[in-house]
């Protein structure tokens, strides 16, 4: 009796052939969906901190909200939490916190990792600070604040993704 034992080194090579070639098709597609899935956070986060600079805006007109600590001005944004602002809009130094993902305002020049660890902030002047997602694979994105100011007040920000972001 010769009976066939295993498969053929013609049908391994044909079933590698086929799933090497699905493999091409599939691996770039699920890199491109989850870096535009890790993107979308970050625009989601977007409109979380341009709906809180919004709240905090209106929040600094009612005197009851506002406090000065070492001539530096801040506001109640929640019950719990003041939140430091130039004028009547938020200090870049208090992007992440306002956001919850770190507990207190940055430092200049200093890159933090969020509580959660999922993304690094970082005030680099008295006019920028940005937020970017840890693992974002091959992308240089991130989610810029630029204030603009007269004087000493913030007159405008400029909330948006910078970089390499699919928009």
């Amino acid at each position: 009796m010769n009976e066939k034992m295993g498969f053929s080194l013609l049908e391994l090579t044909f079933v590698i052939a086929v799933l090497s070639i699905l493999a091409m098709f599939a691996i770039p597609e699920y890199t491109k969906t989850h870096r535009e899935a890790k993107v979308a956070v970050l625009n989601d986060l977007r409109g979380k901190l341009t709906s809180a600079v919004d709240t905090l805006k209106t929040a600094s007109n009612i005197e009851s909200r506002k406090q000065t600590i070492n001539g530096q001005s801040y506001v109640q944004y929640d019950v719990r939490q003041y939140y430091q602002v130039a004028g009547k809009l938020l200090h870049p130094s208090e992007i992440c916190h306002i956001l919850g993902l770190t507990t207190a305002q940055l430092v200049e020049g200093e890159a933090v990792t969020s509580i959660d660890g999922m993304y690094t902030c970082k005030f680099e002047s008295f006019k920028t600070s940005w937020i970017k997602m840890n693992k974002l694979e091959s992308t240089d994105c991130a989610l810029s604040y630029i204030a603009s100011y007269s004087n000493e007040s913030i007159t405008t920000v400029d909330i948006k993704l910078v970089g390499d972001c699919l928009e």
